[in-house]
């Protein structure tokens, strides 16, 4: 798989909105599947899908906990809305969702979420925008990372320099994070969000990060950034890496042996009936292995999530016990 880049308008890294850590990935992931090239989109280039082990591969979670992840995600998502604030003109705020539509496809253990039009304008021919390469931030573990490390990316690209200190008070920024009624002394925003923030953009990003504040008591924050070289700060979007093709934002999804998932879930439901009533003895790995699967199968409705390494195993047991 090609590398996957996100595309937002500047507006969006300033915008106010409050997602959960699985909730900010799962829409990093939809909009890096775009194409910001396409001039007028259609319902089908806002439109995103992936199969449950497609995401589990791009973000690097394990396949038998991404429908899991995906369906809480997906969720929450829905009800979620975005505000961009402007200071000046008539318009002073504007609040939208970023999905309107959603479906898992059993058959095909696939997710497709559809982008609100009124997003349409920050993710589709955008003029002033950030760029990153997902890698770069998919393994964040803080909530808030996320939206410093795109605030901060908006500053430099802004600056197009790769090293700078960025000021802001920490009302602004506690606004922009939604947290106006919390952390209400410095050293509780400092435990909780800026050390947790700095770990994971030294820890995981392109970025090298340091916080200074000055007042007292505490009235600004100073981010000392650091972006690696090697990233391009363009301010256009490369339309030769974004060629337009029909549903190019739509992965092909695998065809899926739905006769080969019910031969397995059967031999396993009949392997653990057997060692119930005393009819086979299972080994304990054998018997926690079994009840895992089954339970995990339950919750997905297939067995499309499993690793070849965890396939071999399962039918292993299974012809073990003449099962299968």
């Amino acid at each position: 798989m090609s590398e996957l880049v996100v595309f937002k308008a500047n507006e969006l890294a300033m915008s106010r909105y409050d997602l959960t850590e699985h909730e900010t990935k799962l829409l990093l992931c939809c909009v890096a599947l775009l194409n910001p090239t396409v001039e007028n989109p259609t319902r089908a280039d806002r439109t995103i899908s992936f199969t449950y082990h497609q995401y589990a591969k791009m973000m690097g979670v394990s396949p038998d906990n991404a429908y899991h992840r995906l369906n809480n995600a997906t969720s929450e998502l829905m009800t979620r809305t975005v505000e961009i604030i402007y200071p000046t003109g008539d318009v002073s705020k504007r609040i939208f969702q970023w999905v309107n539509y959603a479906e898992f496809n059993r058959r095909t253990q696939s997710l497709t979420l559809v982008f609100s039009e009124d997003i349409l304008p920050y993710l589709f021919q955008i003029k002033r925008f950030i760029k990153y390469n997902l890698e770069h931030v998919k393994a964040f573990e803080n909530k808030y990372s996320m939206r410093i490390y795109e605030w901060l990316l908006k500053e430099l690209t802004q600056r197009k320099t790769h090293n700078a200190n960025i000021e802001i008070s920490v009302n602004e920024f506690k606004f922009m994070l939604m947290l106006e009624k919390n952390y209400a002394e410095f050293k509780e925003l400092n435990r909780w969000v800026l050390k947790a923030v700095t770990k994971d953009l030294n820890t995981y990003s392109n970025m090298h990060v340091s916080v200074d504040k000055r007042g007292r008591p505490t009235n600004t924050l100073i981010f000392q950034c650091a972006l690696n070289h090697s990233v391009d700060l363009t301010r256009e979007v490369d339309r030769g890496s974004h060629q337009t093709q029909p549903n190019e934002n739509v992965m092909p999804i695998p065809k899926y042996d739905s006769d080969k998932n019910h031969l397995l879930i059967g031999a396993l439901n009949r392997t653990i009936h057997l060692a119930l009533t005393a009819k086979v003895q299972l080994t304990s790995f054998e018997a926690n292995f079994l009840s895992d699967l089954q339970k995990k199968h339950d919750l997905n409705g297939s067995f499309s999530w499993l690793t070849e390494k965890q396939l071999s195993k399962l039918t292993s047991i299974l012809s073990k016990h003449g099962q299968y």
